[in-house]
Protein backbone atom coordinates (compact mmCIF):
# COMPACT_ATOMS: atom_id res chain seq x y z
CA UNK A 1 0.00 0.00 0.00
CA UNK A 2 1.55 3.39 -0.77
CA UNK A 3 3.25 5.11 1.95
CA UNK A 4 3.76 8.57 2.68
CA UNK A 5 7.13 10.03 1.90
CA UNK A 6 7.16 12.51 4.94
CA UNK A 7 8.14 16.50 4.23
CA UNK A 8 11.00 17.73 5.07
CA UNK A 9 8.93 19.72 7.64
CA UNK A 10 5.92 19.72 9.13
CA UNK A 11 3.88 23.44 9.34
CA UNK A 12 3.10 24.60 12.73
CA UNK A 13 -0.08 24.32 12.22
CA UNK A 14 -0.04 21.02 11.25
CA UNK A 15 1.67 19.89 14.33
CA UNK A 16 -0.56 21.60 16.63
CA UNK A 17 -4.12 20.13 15.23
CA UNK A 18 -2.36 16.87 15.25
CA UNK A 19 -1.67 17.45 18.94
CA UNK A 20 -5.25 18.17 19.68
CA UNK A 21 -6.36 15.00 18.24
CA UNK A 22 -3.76 12.79 20.23
CA UNK A 23 -4.04 14.86 23.63
CA UNK A 24 -7.57 15.18 23.47
CA UNK A 25 -8.48 11.79 22.36
CA UNK A 26 -6.98 9.86 25.71
CA UNK A 27 -8.07 12.84 27.91
CA UNK A 28 -11.81 12.50 27.04
CA UNK A 29 -11.08 8.41 27.28
CA UNK A 30 -10.33 8.19 30.94
CA UNK A 31 -12.56 10.97 32.01
CA UNK A 32 -15.48 9.36 30.58
CA UNK A 33 -14.75 5.69 31.40
CA UNK A 34 -12.43 5.88 34.76
CA UNK A 35 -14.52 9.12 36.34
CA UNK A 36 -17.74 10.31 34.79
CA UNK A 37 -19.54 6.70 33.97
CA UNK A 38 -19.27 5.19 37.96
CA UNK A 39 -20.90 7.74 38.89
CA UNK A 40 -24.09 7.55 36.84
CA UNK A 41 -24.03 3.87 35.82
CA UNK A 42 -23.86 0.48 37.43
CA UNK A 43 -21.08 -2.30 36.48
CA UNK A 44 -22.79 -3.53 33.69
CA UNK A 45 -23.23 0.27 32.13
CA UNK A 46 -19.41 0.87 33.20
CA UNK A 47 -18.09 -2.20 31.25
CA UNK A 48 -20.58 -1.52 28.53
CA UNK A 49 -18.90 1.82 27.64
CA UNK A 50 -15.60 0.66 28.89
CA UNK A 51 -15.84 -1.63 25.56
CA UNK A 52 -17.39 1.06 23.65
CA UNK A 53 -15.20 3.83 24.49
CA UNK A 54 -12.12 1.24 23.58
CA UNK A 55 -13.39 0.59 20.28
CA UNK A 56 -14.19 4.32 19.43
CA UNK A 57 -10.39 5.48 21.10
CA UNK A 58 -9.13 2.85 18.78
CA UNK A 59 -10.62 3.41 15.41
CA UNK A 60 -9.81 7.86 15.85
CA UNK A 61 -6.41 6.93 16.45
CA UNK A 62 -5.93 4.16 14.07
CA UNK A 63 -7.39 6.03 11.37
CA UNK A 64 -5.49 9.08 12.15
CA UNK A 65 -2.68 7.13 12.04
CA UNK A 66 -3.66 5.65 8.15
CA UNK A 67 -4.08 9.40 7.20
CA UNK A 68 -0.98 10.45 7.98
CA UNK A 69 0.94 7.48 6.36
CA UNK A 70 -0.99 6.69 3.58
CA UNK A 71 -0.39 9.12 0.70
CA UNK A 72 -2.40 9.52 -2.36
CA UNK A 73 0.83 11.11 -4.53
CA UNK A 74 0.56 10.37 -8.28
CA UNK A 75 4.00 9.08 -8.05
CA UNK A 76 2.86 6.37 -5.40
CA UNK A 77 1.40 4.74 -9.28
CA UNK A 78 3.09 1.61 -10.77
CA UNK A 79 5.49 3.02 -13.37
CA UNK A 80 3.39 1.76 -16.47
CA UNK A 81 0.40 3.61 -15.23
CA UNK A 82 1.91 6.50 -14.94
CA UNK A 83 1.14 7.28 -18.47
CA UNK A 84 -2.23 7.18 -20.61
CA UNK A 85 -3.47 4.73 -22.00
CA UNK A 86 -4.25 4.01 -25.98
CA UNK A 87 -7.06 6.55 -26.07
CA UNK A 88 -7.28 8.40 -22.84
CA UNK A 89 -4.52 10.78 -23.68
CA UNK A 90 -7.45 13.85 -24.44
CA UNK A 91 -8.35 12.89 -20.57
CA UNK A 92 -4.90 14.04 -18.45
CA UNK A 93 -3.25 17.04 -18.34
CA UNK A 94 0.42 19.03 -18.14
CA UNK A 95 0.95 20.06 -14.89
CA UNK A 96 3.44 23.01 -14.90
CA UNK A 97 4.72 21.94 -11.30
CA UNK A 98 5.15 18.74 -11.62
CA UNK A 99 6.20 19.20 -15.65
CA UNK A 100 4.58 15.85 -16.63
CA UNK A 101 1.46 14.78 -17.21
CA UNK A 102 -1.32 13.93 -14.27
CA UNK A 103 -4.16 11.41 -14.67
CA UNK A 104 -7.66 12.73 -14.49
CA UNK A 105 -9.11 13.96 -11.23
CA UNK A 106 -5.40 14.98 -10.01
CA UNK A 107 -4.81 18.13 -8.40
CA UNK A 108 -1.19 20.07 -7.61
CA UNK A 109 -1.22 20.31 -3.72
CA UNK A 110 1.57 23.07 -3.50
CA UNK A 111 1.99 22.22 0.57
CA UNK A 112 2.71 18.41 -0.25
CA UNK A 113 4.86 19.34 -3.41
CA UNK A 114 3.19 17.12 -5.36
CA UNK A 115 0.28 16.25 -7.57
CA UNK A 116 -2.99 14.02 -5.37
CA UNK A 117 -4.89 11.36 -7.38
CA UNK A 118 -8.84 12.53 -6.74
CA UNK A 119 -7.86 15.14 -4.55
CA UNK A 120 -10.01 16.09 -1.93
CA UNK A 121 -8.20 18.40 0.26
CA UNK A 122 -5.30 19.03 2.38
CA UNK A 123 -5.65 18.03 5.30
CA UNK A 124 -4.11 19.59 8.46
CA UNK A 125 -5.28 17.54 11.35
CA UNK A 126 -3.50 14.75 9.69
CA UNK A 127 -0.65 16.66 8.18
CA UNK A 128 -1.22 15.11 4.87
CA UNK A 129 -3.91 15.66 1.22
CA UNK A 130 -6.89 13.78 1.23
CA UNK A 131 -7.07 11.64 -1.78
CA UNK A 132 -7.58 8.38 -3.75
CA UNK A 133 -5.63 6.17 -1.23
CA UNK A 134 -6.90 7.59 2.14
CA UNK A 135 -10.31 8.97 1.62
CA UNK A 136 -12.20 6.17 3.41
CA UNK A 137 -9.71 6.72 6.41
CA UNK A 138 -10.36 10.26 6.61
CA UNK A 139 -14.08 9.59 6.25
CA UNK A 140 -14.14 7.17 9.51
CA UNK A 141 -12.00 9.26 11.25
CA UNK A 142 -14.55 12.12 11.06
CA UNK A 143 -17.33 9.85 12.31
CA UNK A 144 -15.62 8.48 15.53
CA UNK A 145 -14.29 11.98 16.20
CA UNK A 146 -18.13 12.68 16.02
CA UNK A 147 -19.88 9.45 18.02
CA UNK A 148 -17.35 9.48 20.40
CA UNK A 149 -17.54 13.26 21.12
CA UNK A 150 -20.90 12.92 20.69
CA UNK A 151 -21.49 10.25 23.27
CA UNK A 152 -18.63 11.75 26.00
CA UNK A 153 -20.80 14.94 25.90
CA UNK A 154 -23.88 12.92 26.97
CA UNK A 155 -22.07 11.65 29.74
CA UNK A 156 -20.66 15.03 30.72
CA UNK A 157 -23.37 17.14 30.28
CA UNK A 158 -25.87 15.00 32.80
CA UNK A 159 -22.56 14.83 35.21
CA UNK A 160 -21.71 18.62 35.60
CA UNK A 161 -25.81 19.84 35.38
CA UNK A 162 -26.13 16.94 38.41
CA UNK A 163 -23.54 18.85 40.40
CA UNK A 164 -24.56 22.68 39.03
CA UNK A 165 -23.31 23.82 35.11
CA UNK A 166 -21.97 27.12 35.01
CA UNK A 167 -23.25 29.10 32.81
CA UNK A 168 -21.44 32.52 31.46
CA UNK A 169 -18.01 33.66 30.77
CA UNK A 170 -16.27 30.82 31.52
CA UNK A 171 -12.35 32.29 31.51
CA UNK A 172 -13.57 34.94 33.79
CA UNK A 173 -15.28 32.40 35.98
CA UNK A 174 -12.33 30.30 36.03
CA UNK A 175 -10.52 33.35 36.95
CA UNK A 176 -13.13 33.70 39.91
CA UNK A 177 -13.08 30.09 41.10
CA UNK A 178 -9.36 29.87 41.28
CA UNK A 179 -7.68 32.75 41.69
CA UNK A 180 -10.09 34.93 44.06
CA UNK A 181 -12.42 33.78 47.26
CA UNK A 182 -15.88 32.31 46.19
CA UNK A 183 -18.51 31.98 49.05
CA UNK A 184 -20.10 28.76 46.89
CA UNK A 185 -19.10 25.54 47.97
CA UNK A 186 -16.96 23.34 45.01
CA UNK A 187 -17.79 26.23 42.63
CA UNK A 188 -14.41 25.59 41.13
CA UNK A 189 -15.26 22.40 40.60
CA UNK A 190 -18.64 22.81 39.11
CA UNK A 191 -16.48 25.56 36.64
CA UNK A 192 -14.00 22.96 35.68
CA UNK A 193 -16.51 20.50 34.53
CA UNK A 194 -18.27 23.02 33.16
CA UNK A 195 -15.03 24.08 30.90
CA UNK A 196 -14.47 20.45 29.88
CA UNK A 197 -18.60 20.69 28.78
CA UNK A 198 -17.92 23.54 26.83
CA UNK A 199 -14.56 22.12 24.99
CA UNK A 200 -16.54 18.80 24.32
CA UNK A 201 -19.26 20.86 22.29
CA UNK A 202 -16.53 21.98 20.08
CA UNK A 203 -15.00 18.47 19.83
CA UNK A 204 -18.54 17.66 18.58
CA UNK A 205 -19.39 20.31 15.91
CA UNK A 206 -16.31 20.45 14.07
CA UNK A 207 -15.75 16.74 13.15
CA UNK A 208 -19.24 15.86 12.65
CA UNK A 209 -19.56 19.08 10.13
CA UNK A 210 -16.13 17.91 8.26
CA UNK A 211 -17.97 14.18 8.33
CA UNK A 212 -21.22 15.88 7.15
CA UNK A 213 -19.34 17.53 4.35
CA UNK A 214 -17.27 14.49 3.47
CA UNK A 215 -20.50 12.18 3.39
CA UNK A 216 -21.89 14.66 0.60
CA UNK A 217 -19.02 14.70 -1.26
CA UNK A 218 -18.71 10.99 -1.29
CA UNK A 219 -22.42 10.79 -1.97
CA UNK A 220 -21.77 13.47 -5.17
CA UNK A 221 -18.71 11.26 -5.93
CA UNK A 222 -17.52 14.85 -5.98
CA UNK A 223 -14.74 16.41 -4.24
CA UNK A 224 -13.94 19.39 -2.08
CA UNK A 225 -11.65 20.87 -4.49
CA UNK A 226 -14.40 21.09 -7.05
CA UNK A 227 -17.73 20.54 -5.22
CA UNK A 228 -19.62 21.64 -7.73
CA UNK A 229 -19.16 19.10 -10.53
CA UNK A 230 -21.22 16.00 -10.92
CA UNK A 231 -19.40 14.43 -13.62
CA UNK A 232 -18.41 11.06 -12.03
CA UNK A 233 -21.26 10.85 -10.00
CA UNK A 234 -22.53 7.12 -10.77
CA UNK A 235 -24.71 6.42 -7.82
CA UNK A 236 -24.55 5.68 -4.55
CA UNK A 237 -23.36 2.31 -3.41
CA UNK A 238 -21.31 2.81 -6.63
CA UNK A 239 -19.84 6.32 -5.25
CA UNK A 240 -19.19 4.71 -2.16
CA UNK A 241 -17.82 1.84 -3.17
CA UNK A 242 -14.63 3.61 -4.70
CA UNK A 243 -14.01 5.57 -1.95
CA UNK A 244 -14.28 2.46 0.88
CA UNK A 245 -13.25 -0.43 -1.33
CA UNK A 246 -14.43 -3.87 -1.77
CA UNK A 247 -15.88 -4.27 1.91
CA UNK A 248 -17.71 -0.98 1.76
CA UNK A 249 -18.97 -0.20 4.67
CA UNK A 250 -17.46 -3.45 7.18
CA UNK A 251 -14.44 -0.89 6.98
CA UNK A 252 -16.20 1.19 10.13
CA UNK A 253 -14.85 -1.68 12.05
CA UNK A 254 -11.40 -1.53 12.20
CA UNK A 255 -8.78 0.83 10.10
CA UNK A 256 -6.73 -2.60 9.72
CA UNK A 257 -9.60 -4.27 7.64
CA UNK A 258 -7.65 -4.32 4.21
CA UNK A 259 -10.43 -3.13 1.17
CA UNK A 260 -8.95 -3.17 -2.23
CA UNK A 261 -10.10 -0.07 -4.56
CA UNK A 262 -12.00 -1.35 -7.61
CA UNK A 263 -8.82 0.66 -9.77
CA UNK A 264 -5.35 2.81 -9.03
CA UNK A 265 -7.11 6.63 -9.33
CA UNK A 266 -6.11 6.98 -13.06
CA UNK A 267 -9.31 5.70 -14.69
CA UNK A 268 -12.62 7.31 -13.57
CA UNK A 269 -16.29 6.50 -15.14
CA UNK A 270 -18.18 9.81 -16.04
CA UNK A 271 -21.58 9.98 -17.14
CA UNK A 272 -20.52 11.78 -20.08
CA UNK A 273 -18.60 8.52 -21.56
Amino acid sequence: EPVKTPKSTMSFIEVLCIMIIIMLTPFFYVFDVFYVPPQLFGPFGVTLNAIVSTWISYNILGNLWACCRKTSSVDTLPPEHRTPIKGEEHLWRFCQECQRLMPPRSWHCKTCKCCILKRDHHCNFTGNCIGHNNQRFFLWLTFYLSFGSGLALIYNFIFAWQHGFVLGNILKLYVIAFLEDSLEPNYGFRVAISMVVYVNILCVLFPLIMFTTEVLMVRRNSVMFDKSNREYDMGLWRNFHQVLGQLQFWTCLSPDIKSPLPHLGTQWKSKNC
